[in-house]
């Protein structure tokens, strides 16, 4: 159960400092009206940019829970006779 909830907040922490920290690093580019091309920049970080991301993290967390389930029904397995 800690595992579980341990990797939980690890995977929910990682989405924050990649995905969270987005509107920070949009916040930094140009106007989009002095610069048109800082508008597409932000579409294309959005749109294309963070499904990448998002999947390599899910993909990450299921393989780690799966492990974590094993582990609990290997160990509970070999708690009984």
């Amino acid at each position: 159960m800690r595992r579980q909830f341990r990797l939980g907040m690890l995977a929910f922490g990682m989405l924050v400092a990649v995905i969270g920290l987005l509107p920070l690093l949009f916040a930094a580019l140009p106007d989009p009206a002095a610069r048109p091309g800082s508008a597409l920049l932000v579409w294309a970080v959005l749109g294309v940019g963070a499904y990448p991301v998002l999947v390599v993290l899910g993909r990450w967390y299921v393989v780690r829970a799966e492990r974590n389930e094993r582990h609990a029904l290997e160990r509970d397995q070999g708690a009984w006779p």
